[in-house]
């Protein structure tokens, strides 16, 4: 699998040096040298073939040098996409899929798992950094906290994760460590982005961020079955997808899908007011302002890194099949009710800006697809709140707040990070 620079298409590498070393030394990030479209013997047949099995077809596409044989792929990704994805019909031309039934309750369970696999694989001792507004790190902590040759250290913004979300990340093992910073995601984005450029430490580190393709790539498999089983729930072709937009990995790995054959007319980047994502795409300008805090705060971002590889997938021309979107809380508190009150569907506030931007831009000849990133309950306090009732918590949720955490207060200083890392591992 060759890989290229964003920064430099003649800087490139394989898909194993670039899980390792998941940022190129000119402070690109690594994207698929080509991006052909499947043969017509898949295209026609993937609805109905399984996740695994799209997997398995999907990186052989891109796998033309044959890092991994079709025996070890097999079981990577039946043993990453061990859980369902369920799409629920809400209407004659609405649709939710849920992204949310790993073990994370998070879409980020299907990257972090295959990322966790891969790096597995190929058995070297690492150590995984990674800065997260809130999903990734639980997904992250999740997924490698048994992997004994890898350690994990997950940033976080402090007072800006839910309740469940920093318990999935301080509560994992002794291979995972958490660190508040006293400041943004973007601020924690950038510790780990100088990590990886500074030659003291970064020898054998990487991230699982979706700065690392292959979590990116992980995301990309899954929308093979989204329209699948969304096809299997209409008799309708076109289809216009919302998904939920913070550092745009995620409409990044549905752009990649596009381009590889998978029938999508139109793609919404839905934004909280941290939208500058949203403005690029719609006036092609790129604004960036300080982060505002918000009940979705998984895209409380104003820096997206992967922009920069939508770009480039795009050549730097019109994206013309992506629009973008802005919802604010008081959209997202009354989009929440809505749905609840005429679908009796509870999402959560990630979901319910992707839901508001569906209902903002669907044309009633299309299919409209919400992607659900994560299950409602890791957010209760905003649902609560938008529905005006208490919900139930599952037995699993309450035994995880149980859980004793263990985490470190850093500031918002990248020197003073690194000398808190170097003193807790052998660097």
């Amino acid at each position: 699998m060759r890989l290229i620079s964003t920064k430099n298409k003649n800087n490139t590498c394989s898909f194993q040096d670039a899980l390792f070393n998941p940022m190129p030394s000119d402070g690109g990030l690594w994207i698929f040298e080509k991006i052909e479209k499947m043969n017509s013997e898949f295209l026609n047949n993937f609805t109905s073939m399984t996740l695994p099995e799209i997997a398995f077809w999907i990186f052989k596409h891109f796998d033309k040098e044959s890092e991994i044989s079709e025996t070890d792929l097999s079981i990577i990704c039946n043993e990453a996409f061990n859980f369902p994805l369920i799409v629920k019909k809400l209407s004659h031309n609405i649709f939710v899929a849920e992204l949310f039934h790993g073990k994370t309750m998070a879409f980020k369970d299907f990257g972090a798992r295959f990322l966790a696999r891969m790096m597995q694989h190929f058995a070297r001792d690492i150590h995984i950094i990674t800065a997260t507004s809130g999903d990734t790190g639980s997904a992250v902590a999740d997924a490698f906290c048994e992997l004994t040759n890898i350690k994990v250290s997950i940033l976080y913004p402090k007072n800006m994760v839910s309740n469940v979300q920093e318990v999935q990340m301080t509560s994992q093992g002794d291979n995972v460590m958490a660190y508040e910073v006293s400041s943004t995601f973007d601020t924690c984005q950038d510790i780990v982005k100088k990590a990886f450029l500074d030659n003291d430490i970064n020898k054998k580190i990487s991230s699982a961020n979706s700065i690392n393709i292959g979590r990116l790539l992980g995301q990309v498999f899954y929308y093979f079955i989204i329209v699948k089983e969304t096809l299997l729930l209409t008799d309708k072709k076109e289809i216009t997808i919302s998904i939920p937009s913070g550092n745009v990995g995620n409409i990044t790995s549905c752009a990649i899908a596009k381009k590889l054959g998978l029938p999508i007319k139109l793609m919404i980047g839905a934004c909280n007011i941290n939208n500058s994502f949203a403005k690029y795409i719609n006036i092609n300008k790129f604004e960036q302002k300080d982060v505002v805090r918000t009940y979705s705060n998984a895209m409380d971002i104003s820096r997206p890194s992967n922009l920069e590889r939508l770009i480039l997938i795009y050549d730097n021309k019109k994206f013309d099949d992506i629009i973008g979107n802005t919802t604010n809380d008081k959209i997202t508190l009354e989009v929440i009710k809505y749905f609840y009150n005429k679908f009796n569907y509870i999402m959560c506030p990630h979901t319910a800006c992707a839901a508001d931007a569906l209902l903002s831009n669907l044309n009633q000849n299309s299919i409209g697809i919400i992607v659900s990133t994560a299950h409602y309950i890791k957010f209760n306090d905003t649902v609560e709140k938008a529905l005006r009732k208490k919900t139930i918590i599952p037995e699993s949720i309450k035994n995880l707040l149980k859980k004793k955490q263990f985490k470190i207060l850093v500031e918002a200083d990248y020197d003073i990070w690194k000398n808190l890392f170097k003193e807790k591992n052998s660097f």
